[in-house]
């Protein structure tokens, strides 16, 4: 592209592409010449037929009979104007240009980012891979996005798709939800005419949090449902005739509409710092004083406890509802009135799932005699610490059967400085020991949960909470194993969480039939061992949404605030989810929410270790 078409396309919102297709596009045309598409540029930022001549180094007679024998007549036909009308009036030719119902007028996406604020519809990637092709195709994707050239920036992140699918896999997420937002935007005319409304919704993931594996992973289950409810809007359009919907389509799909009323879904990535020590978290302010601008109608984040309790602030002075999807302490289940108004969780709050580990562990363990277990976990974390709490409550009635020794609540502070626990603990042959790293609020919290690989784990039972369930894990495992033989018949790592593709309840093989169908798209996108628990309560949290503006005229984030209360909390109404059934108290908290237990098992078929379903209480 030409320096003079970028300055239409950036000073004057222009798309000049589309413009010169359409001069072209007539019959019997030739196609434009450079030294033309260089004059139309040129005239329309302002430049006189004598400037234009210097700059080409030709006569202005040169110039002036191109544009009386050549551009103009194309110019005057394709604007459906009489020549004379436009014919050296170029400020005529660009206000028919400008014209909204012509189509030339761009709409560039706003400028969201600042210092304390990262969000994207497109403009920015956050993932990378490591090809090089891969990374180039996003980049020119975000270029073209920013200067609201969507169907030059669908096209690239089309690309960018297929080709890592076919590299690793294992499809890319991020660029899923730019493909439906570019989608979005460049039939935007057309979802309106045919009164397709579109509602635009924020996910704020922690992308600097282990290496961004956890923002992936939720936003797989974000991608996934935005996906199952555009596709069947844009097949019903027609969009197929001239975007290969094939390319981001699986081959077993399922339309997740219930009834006749179609809506599309826009989503904005917001990056989440995650960091504790913000005197307050600016995100979420940011993201609340932004949401009229952008019609945001709800939010779904934050992932660490903590976050998510800060935002609720902005988001309940806002009238935004905050559905969360893997938050989990108990301080949570006792908001102001107010806050919990704006709050729904899907996740399993850390009063049940301590429960649930504490309950597997006395049903396995009570009869082997006398257990000592040690409870390692971060202290400066209110949900590491809710978690701790919640399982010494559960645990301390079985004193003849489990006794506590000294805890450690330092496990975000460097390896060395939790040694000499980790080196008493072993000495002191303790039998089970709980595993609790923080939401990422602080790096070393997980990666100190390595410390499992330089412990005797034929000899000690590790049991971990959701936050535990990383591939990490089997990464220290796979390590370990090349130097000290691990007896691959019996499991020494377990973890509680809310969802397991295997789960006999809510499994790809049980008798919930959406999760069945969310276990055979996703695996089609993501891969059978990519799927965790954090896509499948991300999915949820947007599928509560999707049912309420299925059922209810939605307006704006207010209105739906209002029939979330209504429907979920006040009419106790429920919907079947991929994690379950989905209803909530008063209080945002589901009364029934899910809980499985996992363990790391050595998969022989494929060799190598991989979590699974251990048991089912």
């Amino acid at each position: 592209m030409c320096q003079n078409c970028q300055q239409v396309i950036e000073q004057l919102s222009i798309n000049i592409s589309l413009f010169f297709e359409k001069l072209e596009a007539s019959a019997n045309k030739k196609p434009l010449s450079d030294l033309d598409k260089k004059i139309i540029c040129q005239s329309l930022l302002g430049y006189s037929r004598q400037q234009i001549a210097n700059i080409a180094k030709l006569s202005e007679q040169n110039i002036r009979d191109r544009l009386s024998k050549y551009i103009y007549p194309r110019i005057a036909e394709t604007l459906q104007v009489e020549q004379e009308q436009i014919a050296g009036n170029w400020v005529v030719i660009l206000n028919l240009l400008l014209e909204p119902n012509k189509n030339y007028k761009l709409n560039p996406p706003p400028q969201l980012n600042n210092d304390n604020f990262q969000g994207s519809f497109g403009r920015q990637i956050f993932l990378h891979p490591p090809n090089q092709e891969i990374v180039q195709f996003q980049i020119e994707g975000t270029q073209f996005y920013q200067q609201g050239l969507y169907y030059q920036a669908l096209k690239c992140f089309i690309s960018a798709w297929k080709k890592e699918l076919e590299i690793y896999k294992t499809g890319n997420s991020e660029v899923l939800i730019y493909i439906n937002n570019c989608l979005i935007e460049y039939k935007q005319s057309l979802l309106q005419t045919k009164k397709i409304k579109t509602y635009t919704l924020a996910v704020v993931v922690p992308f600097h949090h282990n290496q961004g594996h956890v923002a992936a992973e939720i936003l797989q289950g974000i991608a996934q449902i935005q996906l199952q409810i555009n596709l069947p809007v844009f097949e019903k359009l027609s969009v197929d005739k001239e975007i290969n919907l094939d390319d981001i389509k699986p081959d077993k799909f399922f339309n997740l509409n219930n009834t006749g009323s179609q809506i599309s879904l826009k989503i904005l990535i917001v990056n989440d710092p995650n960091n504790l020590y913000d005197p307050y978290n600016q995100t979420a302010e940011n993201l609340a004083n932004l949401a009229p601008q952008l019609n945001l109608i709800a939010i779904i984040g934050h992932y660490s406890s903590e976050m998510t309790q800060k935002a609720l602030h902005f988001y309940s002075q806002n009238s935004l509802a905050l559905v969360n999807s893997s938050s989990t302490s108990n301080e949570l289940s006792h908001l102001s009135r107010g806050k919990s108004l704006s709050f729904f969780r899907i996740t399993t709050q850390d009063s049940v799932s301590a429960a649930y580990l504490a309950s597997y562990l006395l049903k396995n363990f009570s009869h082997q005699g006398l257990k000592k277990v040690a409870i390692i976990y971060n202290q400066n974390s209110s949900y590491s610490t809710s978690y701790k709490n919640s399982f010494k409550e559960y645990l301390s009635p079985h004193q003849k059967q489990f006794v506590l020794v000294k805890e450690c609540g330092y496990i975000s502070e460097t390896y060395y400085q939790i040694q000499d626990y980790l080196e008493t603990i072993n000495q002191d042959n303790v039998d089970i020991i709980i595993i609790i790293p923080d939401g990422g609020i602080e790096p070393n919290s997980l990666n100190n949960s390595g410390l499992i690989s330089r412990l005797n784990l034929n000899k000690s039972l590790i049991a971990g909470s959701a936050t535990f369930y990383q591939e990490n894990v089997l990464h220290w495992i796979h390590e370990q194993n090349q130097y000290n033989q691990i007896n691959q018949e019996q499991c020494q790592i377990i973890a509680c969480i809310p969802w397991h593709i295997n789960s006999r309840r809510n499994g790809y093989h049980s008798d919930n039939s959406l999760s069945q169908q969310f276990c055979q798209i996703a695996t089609q996108l993501w891969g059978e061992e990519n799927l965790t628990w954090r896509s499948a309560t991300a999915f949820d949290s947007v599928l509560i949404i999707l049912r309420v503006l299925e059922k209810y005229q939605i307006q704006d984030s207010q209105s739906l605030l209002i029939h979330l209360n209504q429907y979920f909390k006040e009419q106790r109404k429920q919907v079947q989810g991929v994690t379950g059934i989905i209803e909530f108290n008063e209080n945002g908290d589901r009364p029934h929410p899910p809980s499985e237990i996992v363990g790391v098992q050595w998969n022989a078929q494929k060799q190598k270790w991989q979590w699974d379903i251990v048991n089912n209480l």
